[in-house]
């Protein structure tokens, strides 16, 4: 595999806490607070949210598949997954969702590069400096990346690929419930890195 500089994009610093709710919690869990713009703020501990996502993340359901194991990959895929969760989960309303589900979203990203992404064609130069704005701005959501930056093509992948997958997995459906933003995101992140072929 031929080796390119590039690494995922760097996040900016996240705005201040008066974004729209990031989590779906109990409300016993979770207390309601409201930013100047009227947009909910859902406060919780993280010891609380720990254990909600970690109850989900271990309820019944297949393991998914992840193919290949990092040592059957080339070295710098390992790298380059370890950077993900930090790359798409800049609002902080998501750290603890996005640190329970490190490993899955790891393994959704194995799988993406085992299969070669089915040779989904890069759109980096095209869509990477949007993609990126959107991907941070807390004023979009997972429907706003999906319809606004999937193609026809991704989102047949996305349907046979993950989809397929999160109807027998709990690990990829709750990940998919939780944190859907930010796992289309690294997807479309993964696919512009042509499948990470290249060393980031």
């Amino acid at each position: 595999l031929a080796k390119s500089s590039r690494s995922l994009p760097q996040p900016p610093q996240p705005s201040p806490p008066t974004m729209r709710a990031t989590l779906v919690l109990p409300v016993a869990m979770a207390s309601v607070l409201r930013g100047a713009n009227d947009n909910v703020v859902v406060d919780t501990t993280a010891a609380q949210q720990f254990t909600f996502l970690r109850s989900s993340a271990n309820a019944t359901g297949g393991p998914p598949d992840c193919g290949d194991k990092y040592d059957k990959l080339p070295d710098f895929t390992k790298e380059y997954g370890a950077t993900l969760t930090n790359t798409v989960c800049t609002h902080p309303g998501y750290k603890t969702s996005c640190k329970v589900f490190d490993e899955t979203l790891q393994c959704w990203f194995r799988k993406m590069v085992t299969g070669h992404c089915d040779d989904l064609p890069s759109l980096f130069k095209k869509r990477n400096k949007k993609l990126v704005e959107d991907c941070n701005n807390p004023d979009t959501d997972h429907l706003d990346i999906w319809m606004t930056h999937f193609t026809e093509a991704e989102k047949a992948y996305w349907r046979q690929n993950f989809k397929a997958q999160a109807e027998n997995s709990k690990l990829f459906d709750t990940m998919n419930k939780l944190i859907p933003k930010q796992l289309l995101c690294a997807t479309l992140h993964i696919v512009d890195d042509k499948c990470v072929k290249y060393d980031s």
